[in-house]
């Protein structure tokens, strides 16, 4: 049976058991019209999380044995913030994280309570990964790593929300040291996954992606750096997404340098990010590009 119908049957007929009009369903109508509500049972229109919320409180129920909640539509609103949460980069810079927090709050404070339990747990997992960002304290993101890596370990084929845990534990291990083969093995099938997944997935894999090279570059895994590279690079061009390009021109200016000892090919890879962060007017960005350069440098030469 469609989705939209089953619902509204569901509905209607927990409704007649409490013996309820639509017009003492309803009651004063803000949250939900007696129109509104015919539509919904005669199976002509999905309710929103709103509204869903509102009938599954009247009818003493929870949402979920009302509807899959993967059917459910969240507000524009909320996908809003999530998605600058996880758009936008910070750079560690005060403001941006600022910005961060303030989307964070307005989601708990307006959102979180009636959330599906997907989005909740990506709202968790997306705090906690900045939590160990900002405190270099992997302890913040314990918890869910050992709820899910065992899971995700097993999967062929990862979700948005095991790709966001993912992040979070090789935020966790870029701090703590790791497992090898364990972290080998994930990684694999994210690059195998990017071959495949829809386009607008493809934003979480390159997330993931980028916390993978934090980790080849301070283990020196220069092959495996390698990969992931050329990976992000295709990821690039297919998605014409370059919001991160001056990063990535960056990490393979360090690959140059530090794995084929090529000090022309690095320096020019980071002029590239340098004319990148210029085009996006990002200031603090072309600093660190510079303050990473002679660093690098430094450490190239005294090698």
């Amino acid at each position: 049976m469609e989705i939209k119908a089953e619902l509204g049957k569901k509905i209607r007929g927990l409704r007649q058991q409490k013996e309820l009009t639509r017009e003492a369903f309803c009651d004063d109508e803000v949250f939900l019209t007696v129109r509104q509500l015919a539509r919904i049972e005669a199976g002509q229109s999905l309710p929103t999380l709103p509204k869903l919320t509102y009938i599954s409180q009247k009818l003493s129920v929870p949402i979920h044995q009302l509807i899959d909640e993967k059917y459910v539509e969240l507000p524009k609103k909320y996908l809003e913030l999530k998605y600058s949460i996880c758009k936008i980069p910070t750079y560690d810079e005060a403001e941006q994280i600022k910005r961060k927090e303030r989307s964070f709050d307005e989601i708990y404070e307006v959102y979180y309570p009636n959330l599906p339990e997907e989005e909740q747990l990506a709202i968790d997992v997306l705090q906690t990964s900045l939590d160990v960002h900002m405190s270099q304290n992997i302890t913040f993101g314990q918890g869910i790593i050992d709820d899910y890596l065992l899971q995700i370990k097993l999967k062929e084929e990862y979700s948005i929300n095991d790709l966001l845990i993912i992040e979070l534990y090789f935020g966790c291990i870029y701090y703590q040291g790791y497992e090898k083969e364990i972290f080998n093995k994930i990684l694999y099938r994210v690059i195998e996954q990017a071959n495949f997944i829809i386009d607008t997935d493809l934003f979480y894999i390159r997330k993931v992606l980028f916390a993978a090279a934090s980790i080849t570059l301070v283990q020196n895994e220069y092959h495996e750096l390698k990969k992931v590279i050329q990976v992000l690079k295709l990821i690039m061009k297919h998605t014409q997404d370059f919001q991160q390009k001056p990063i990535l021109s960056m990490i393979e200016g360090k690959y140059y340098l530090f794995a084929e000892n090529n000090s022309e090919l690095a320096k020019e890879k980071y002029d590239d990010a340098l004319v990148c962060a210029g085009i996006f007017e990002n200031d603090l960005l072309v600093r660190r590009i510079e303050a990473e350069w002679q660093s690098d440098y430094q450490q190239f030469r005294a090698e």
